[in-house]
């Protein structure tokens, strides 16, 4: 589940920070969220510093007993993000591919990053995509595991080390860091029936924000698409999360890695895309019951499917 934005200009990305928190503070209502705002501000500053030491120092080894991993990172409005979370998976030796794809055709996405590292590919894409289409760049690669980290969400080396690590410990579940609970009989503090869990070491019904899955659950995410009869991924901007929450032989699993700085618009209004989609919740609820249905069909046979070949053809 991917965010929206409202504008793109050149700015730092510590300047881009500051400029989210300036712009939620109207859409602060309560006393205690406006006083909270200056905490924020300086808690951006004490865990951006922290990060830029992590990003000095490569994550711990990984053997994967000759198997490779593959990172996709998406971008579209904040370009100013995906340089730092570039520099932290490339800080890991297990990382040998990184797929950078870029949808949005206001800007190439090499005039933000500036890394140089033969792992890394940028794509600006030539037709409009949307959050499903990691799973068409992940299907046309080689690599047996996936990790992929919305562009609000910024881990240290040790951090993506540690997030692949859970992977490796147990296959048959995808894997998070945070993640809902479906009660659709209980409104959670945000409204809905997706009761939000992070921090934790839990079971969840759907997992949001970052993800690492096998090959398998990749098949398993297109097989479930296709019953579904939903079109090609890369047109499905809300529910590509749930797809892959159900794509393991396990639920789906939430880890406490230690809290990553997140980016100040992650539930900014007109940014954050659950706070600007119209119907947004709805529309979970209604793809979130269909793939529950359809998974409990597919069990049974959990057949092998033939993945697209082209990354940026099936758009």
């Amino acid at each position: 589940m991917q965010k929206m934005g409202v504008c793109i200009m050149k700015t730092t990305f510590l300047g881009s920070q500051f400029r989210y928190l300036i712009q939620s503070f109207p859409q602060r209502k309560k006393l205690w969220h406006r006083l909270y705002f200056f905490y924020e501000m300086f808690r951006l500053v004490s865990k951006y510093i922290a990060l830029r030491l992590a990003l000095l120092r490569p994550g711990p080894p990984i053997h994967t007993g000759g198997k490779t991993c593959v990172v996709v990172l998406l971008s579209h409005n904040r370009p100013q993000n995906l340089e730092i979370l570039v520099r932290g998976a490339l800080q890991n030796s297990f990382v040998k591919k990184i797929i950078v794809s870029n949808s949005n055709p206001k800007f190439r996405m090499a005039d933000w990053v500036k890394v140089k590292d033969a792992r890394l590919q940028m794509v600006d894409e030539k037709q409009k995509t949307l959050p499903g289409h990691r799973f068409v760049i992940a299907a046309a690669e080689l690599g047996d595991y996936f990790l992929s980290v919305d562009d609000d969400i910024f881990f240290t080396p040790a951090q993506w080390a540690n997030f692949f690590n859970f992977l490796l410990r147990d296959e048959e579940a995808p894997h998070g860091i945070s993640g809902q609970l479906y009660h659709p009989d209980v409104l959670f503090s945000n409204g809905t029936v997706f009761h939000h869990r992070e921090n934790t070491e839990t079971d969840v019904d759907v997992l949001i924000g970052a993800y690492a899955f096998t090959r398998t659950h990749l098949e398993r995410v297109f097989e479930q698409a296709n019953a579904l009869e939903l079109g090609s991924l890369s047109k499905i901007g809300n529910g590509e999360d749930i797809l892959l929450s159900f794509a393991g032989t396990k639920a789906a699993r939430i880890h406490n890695l230690g809290q990553p700085l997140l980016c100040a618009s992650t539930s900014l209004k007109g940014v954050a895309l659950w706070k600007t989609w119209e119907n947004f919740w709805d529309e979970r609820v209604t793809l979130f019951e269909k793939v529950r249905a359809t998974r409990r069909t597919l069990e049974p046979s959990l057949e092998k499917i033939t993945l697209p070949k082209a990354a940026h053809a099936n758009i």
